[in-house]
């Protein structure tokens, strides 16, 4: 296993990886809104958005604001883009950079959408919704890519090519969300974002992330923001989980690196170090996502 923390301004190094090999890179790792600003240079203030490459497969999960990086990236590396969207859920913070990534307006495109339905409206009208007016002045039909949207749902399992194969679970969100968990051959990484623990560790997540090789894991939270104390008010309720609670899901599910993700708006630079550091002496394999990073496994 390779870890990289050096990528190239606004995103990872990305290319297409070798037969069975998994190329993960963070393009975005913060929760609930972009936080720019002298605190966040390091992991980064876009929110959500992960590339995993599969041999020559392209998959992107969730279109947070770092989907505008890749999107730039992509159209000066490539120019003709194939790729499939994985979002988690409706939310923002999940999808409002889509309308900026630069390959749906390329005719040379072709993109693969896939995501829930929400209170009787498929996924399909809810992403052009967000392109409609008075929200957006470019409406997601004038998009000049060849674009196909799936509605999916938890449990299912969805083959994209050959040897690689995508696993749904629903998590404890909010008007609700879904899990993603990649297998490529021998080679595995789960997406667990927007996410509430239980007092008893999830076993829908636990399931799907048996014997993963990486997981990455919703940590908006420390234990004591989550229970209040300290000073903090509860978080009780608001869909998000803490690092300790993925470190418990990881020995649980025997999953090998752990990942934590969606950092908190105020979670500063050194406050993430300090949690690496405090979590390293509890599972050795973990560490703070940061933009521009990438994991090849």
């Amino acid at each position: 296993m390779e870890i990289d923390r050096i990528g190239v301004p606004g995103g990872g190094v990305l290319f297409y990886v070798g037969e069975k090999q998994l190329r993960i890179t963070f393009w975005g790792v913060r929760g609930s809104r972009p936080i720019p600003g002298k605190d966040t240079v390091i992991f980064g203030g876009n929110t959500p958005c992960v590339t995993v490459e599969a041999g020559e497969t392209l998959i992107i999960l969730d279109a947070g604001t770092g989907i505008s990086n890749l999107g730039d990236y992509l159209m000066e590396t490539r120019g003709k883009v194939e790729a499939h969207l994985f979002v988690t859920h409706l939310h923002w913070d999940h999808i409002h950079g889509f309308p900026f990534f630069m390959p749906a307006y390329s005719p040379q495109s072709k993109l693969y959408l896939y995501g829930p339905g929400k209170m009787d409206r498929t996924f399909v009208s809810l992403m052009r919704g967000q392109m409609s007016y008075p929200y957006f002045p470019v409406l997601f039909e004038n998009l000049k890519a060849r674009i196909y949207l799936k509605d999916v749902a938890g449990h299912e399992r969805l083959k994209i090519a050959n040897d690689l194969q995508i696993s749904t679970t629903n998590n404890n969100h909010p008007g609700g969300c879904l899990s993603y968990r990649i297998d490529y051959g021998d080679k595995s990484c789960c997406y667990f974002t927007d996410t509430e623990h239980y007092r008893q560790v999830d076993s829908n997540l636990k399931k799907l992330a048996e014997g993963a090789d990486v997981m990455i894991y919703d940590s908006n939270f420390t234990d004591a923001e989550y229970e209040g104390f300290d000073k903090f008010d509860t978080k009780v309720g608001w869909g998000h989980s803490t690092w300790q609670e993925g470190i418990k899901l990881a020995r649980s599910a025997d999953v090998s690196q752990l990942v934590f993700f969606h950092h908190a708006t105020h979670r500063t630079d050194r406050q993430l170090f300090q949690i690496e550091k405090e979590a390293q002496g509890l599972f050795k394999n973990c560490r703070a996502a940061a933009e521009g990073s990438t994991i090849i496994l």
